[in-house]
């Protein structure tokens, strides 16, 4: 039996409509999507979604959702998650985040420990680590940027960059419906990420108060973000476990689903 699709919610919050994706039944696993807004995009959350009660919320600009101008800063993102978190009377759910959503739960866990089961990081931003720096996002060609994000350089996401790129060498205007959704996401991502760039330099300092049971997991071929993040997202978060995952880039969501599901599954069902 294939998968069963998310439904397409919307809930009321402090800043407008929020777009989200739902679907499965069980114990409720919150997933934060990345700076790419793949929420929809992947099958990860429908492979989920038959063991989980799987949300998935669009943050505001990504999506259909509305309130990129109330959102200022990282804190106006956590205090974000805390309104949605109680629009949908959620108490303590498993939340697993990639990349800028592993940046947020990370945020939401060091403020409200409450108000996270357990936890699951891929790839996550959030810190800056001397010697180690975070590859661009803003203002790349777009074939540059996707061959840092996966290791496969034949998905369908490279190619799309590659064929957009293409475009632009030949003076040829993409379309603009297959640019907005790009656009959006990357002025969305500039509100909470632009300066300081994809980190809170007080957050390293504040990973001890994460009380939720901590899986940390690093695509072994993240061009993007580079280990030393995920090593000491996993240091500094008491009892966090940090697992590779081979031939996996950044955005482990869209190029490693099953991998990806099998691992936050075994530690979401095991806490406790």
């Amino acid at each position: 039996m294939s998968p069963k699709p998310l439904s397409d919610e919307r809930i009321s919050s402090a800043v407008g409509k929020i777009q989200v994706w739902r679907g499965g039944q069980g114990e409720a696993l919150v997933y934060l999507h990345s700076a790419a807004g793949e929420a929809a995009a992947t099958p990860l959350l429908e492979e989920l979604a038959d063991s989980f009660d799987v949300i998935a919320p669009m943050f505001p600009g990504f999506g259909e959702s509305e309130g990129m101008d109330e959102i200022d800063d990282i804190e106006d993102a956590a205090f974000h998650l805390l309104d949605v978190w109680d629009q949908l009377g959620l108490a303590a759910p498993a939340v697993f985040g990639t990349s800028l959503g592993g940046w947020m739960a990370a945020e939401l866990a060091t403020r409200n420990p409450e108000k996270v089961g357990s936890l699951v990081l891929v790839n996550p931003a959030g810190l800056y680590i001397e010697g180690a720096p975070v590859g661009e996002i803003f203002g790349r060609p777009p074939n540059e940027l996707a061959r840092d994000l996966f290791a496969d350089e034949s998905h369908p996401f490279v190619v799309a960059a590659d064929q957009m790129s293409e475009m632009a060498n030949l003076k040829v205007e993409p379309p603009f419906e297959l640019m907005r959704p790009m656009l959006q996401s990357l002025a969305a991502t500039a509100k909470v990420a632009w300066n300081p760039y994809l980190h809170n330099p007080k957050l390293v300092r504040r990973l001890h108060r994460v009380s939720a049971p901590t899986l940390v997991v690093h695509g072994a071929q993240d061009r993007l973000i580079p280990r030393a993040h995920a090593e000491t997202y996993a240091a500094r978060i008491p009892g966090a476990r940090l697992v590779d995952v081979p031939g996996a880039g950044h955005l482990m969501s869209l190029e490693k689903p099953a991998e990806l599901a099998g691992l936050v599954r075994e530690h979401v069902t095991a806490r406790g």
